[in-house]
Formats: C-alpha cells, structure tokens, sequence
C-alpha cells in the first residue's frame, strides 16, 4: 500500500509541478470568495482519479472538483490543497490522499512537490521522505491553525490566545494537508481547524497522524465541512471555549 502511495502521488506531482512551473497560464475560477480553483485541479484530479482506478479499482472516490459519494470504502482526493499558495507562486501545497473506510480514516498520503516532502501511512506504519528524521524536535514550539471563512475570526483569535497562553507559536501554512503532514511528523506539536473544506482536505492528514501514533478527532457536518483536531490540542482547544470535539 505504501509503495503504491507513493508512486500515484510522485506521477500525479509531477503534473502539478508541470502547472505549478507555469502559472501564467493557468486558467482560474472562483468557487466562492476566496476559494479558487484552476485547470491545474481539475487535470491533476483526472490524473490521481486515474491511477486509483487502476491499482484499487473496487474503491470509490470522492474528489473536492470532480466530486463523488463519502460513502463504504472511499478515497478523499485533493489535487492541490492551498491553491492561492500555488498561484502566488508559494511552494506550500500538496496533492492529499485518504482512504476513508466505514467512516474511518485507515490509510494516505501527503505529497509537497515543491517542497520534495512526502509522507505515507498504513495502520501503524508511517513512511517520510524528504524529511531528515534528525530535524524532528522533541517538543515543537510551534502549533497549526487553518483559516476558512466558516471559522469567524473571533474564535479563531481565541484559539490563537490559548495557543499563545500556552506558551506556544500559532502558525498559519494555508494548507490542512501540509500542516497535518507536518504534525505526523514531529514539525508541528498539532492542528487545529473547525469547518474544513471537507474530507479531501484532512481524510489523508488524519490518517497519517494516527500512523504516528498522534491522537486525533474528528466530525463531519451535515454540508461536509469537517472539524479537525490533531496533535497535543485538546487542552488548548477546550480552553479556547471550542466543544465539538469527539475524543479518539
């Protein structure tokens, strides 16, 4: 499983870097205020859709721009998780993965192409490349939070000041794929976020984090927004006044 991870997610990321190398001429679309989407989504999306269908065909696939149903034995695909940091040239954006099963997230992985980081994780095994297992810190300092406009700001800047009570750094990557990479493997102490996009932005980042062995939560609406908490945060977030947090 591992293997195959890694090979869809290094085919598929080397189209996006083709797009990524080229933003020019990217074609770009509004969703919503301030939730973009480009030609590079949709085609890098075709690519992963394909290469899933191929080695796990009986799976089903939910993708965030070509959609599907979150329903039995799934894949959570997001082509480019933090699209307004790939078209302002930033190299923090990922190709996300998840495979989601009754409900549950058992298996994924994390590609950053720009970065050349990936992770993949199965059960209790987790595999990082790109990353030096001597730059892990014991107890990062630093704690990640999301931003959607679902999330008012004022509870946001609550569980800012509780981070910062804390005695902790809030930091804001643009990507939930990325910073739940990054707390999988030992760069950020945890994550934060209420009302995710939906299920492709986490479903990988989640299952990474419990490779690890990280303690994880999360709930997902009604409308498919998602709730996420990763890492050393549900004390954090419990003080910040947030209660919509299942204990795993």
């Amino acid at each position: 499983m591992l293997d195959i991870l890694a090979q869809i997610l290094t085919e598929a990321g080397a189209q996006a870097l083709v797009y990524f190398d080229d933003l020019g001429r990217r074609a770009v679309q509004a969703k919503a205020p301030g939730d973009l989407v480009t030609d590079a989504d949709r085609a890098v999306e075709a690519v992963l859709r394909r290469l899933l269908a191929r080695h796990f065909p009986g799976d089903g696939v939910l993708g965030e721009e070509l959609g599907g149903t979150p329903t039995g034995r799934f894949w959570a695909v997001d082509p480019i998780d933090g699209t307004a940091n790939f078209l302002s040239g930033l190299p923090f954006w990922t190709l996300s993965l998840g495979l989601m099963d009754q409900g549950e997230p058992v298996a994924g992985g994390i590609f950053a192409p720009a970065l050349g980081l990936m992770a993949v994780g199965q059960g209790a095994f987790l595999r990082e490349t790109g990353l030096s297992p001597g730059s892990r810190a014991a107890d990062p300092p630093c704690i990640g939070i999301g931003r959607n406009p679902r999330w008012p700001a004022a509870d946001r800047h609550a569980v800012e000041a509780a981070i910062e009570a804390a005695g902790r750094s809030p930091r804001l990557l643009g990507s939930c794929a990325l910073s739940l990479m990054m707390v999988a493997t030992g760069r950020l102490l945890g994550y934060i976020e209420p009302r995710v996009g939906g299920l492709w932005d986490c479903a990988g980042g989640l299952a990474l984090c419990r490779a690890a062995g990280v303690p994880t939560a999360f709930h997902v609406h009604p409308d498919g927004t998602a709730d996420v908490l990763a890492g050393q945060v549900f004390d954090i977030a419990a003080a910040a006044g947030w209660r919509e947090i299942i204990q795993t």
